[in-house]
């Protein structure tokens, strides 16, 4: 027992501090106010429509049977037709139908192989990013007059230099 009690005077008495702490409200006055601010980059994709005036070759007609060698097959047998005579009627009617059918053909080739080129609108959808850069407020830092001392606290708030504000001061008094 008396171990134990001379363990407590030795170590743990010297140990306790005394203390006594005073919590006062004071009015402060604002002499600065700083913006604290952070800029947030973005890159934002945006699809675009880009269009630009090119030349291109005219399309190429199609070497296949369509209207128009129809149209130059019944002129030619028409044609054929006038020209011949008995029983080979028949026989010119066909053959000026083809000639007539090779005919457009060749005119549709010949217009094909010329190279023709014209002018034309060409546009495509191109995906294109923008940075974007936005400024954010995070903060105000203060500088108050307080008792005569100028304190800096970082606030949420927004004050104006001259306003007065209320300002908690905590007084601690202890024993060394």
């Amino acid at each position: 027992m008396k171990f134990i009690l001379s363990i407590f005077f030795i170590i743990i008495l010297p140990s306790i501090s005394f203390s006594k702490t005073m919590i006062i409200q004071t009015n402060g006055y604002i002499e600065s106010v700083e913006v604290l601010k952070k800029y947030i980059t973005q890159n934002i994709p945006k699809k675009e429509k880009i269009c630009e005036m090119k030349r291109v070759p005219v399309q190429k007609a199609s070497q296949g049977f369509g209207a128009d060698n129809l149209i130059g097959a019944l002129i030619g047998g028409a044609i054929g037709n006038k020209l011949g005579e008995g029983g080979g009627k028949q026989g010119s009617t066909a053959i000026g139908a083809l000639i007539g059918s090779e005919v457009v053909r060749n005119q549709k080739g010949a217009l094909a192989n010329e190279n023709q080129f014209v002018e034309k609108e060409v546009c495509r959808i191109q995906t294109i990013t923008y940075t974007e850069t936005s400024e954010q407020v995070t903060g105000y830092k203060l500088k108050v007059e307080v008792d005569g001392d100028i304190i800096e606290f970082i606030s949420n708030k927004s004050y104006n230099p001259g306003d007065t504000i209320s300002i908690r001061k905590e007084i601690s008094y202890s024993l060394n």
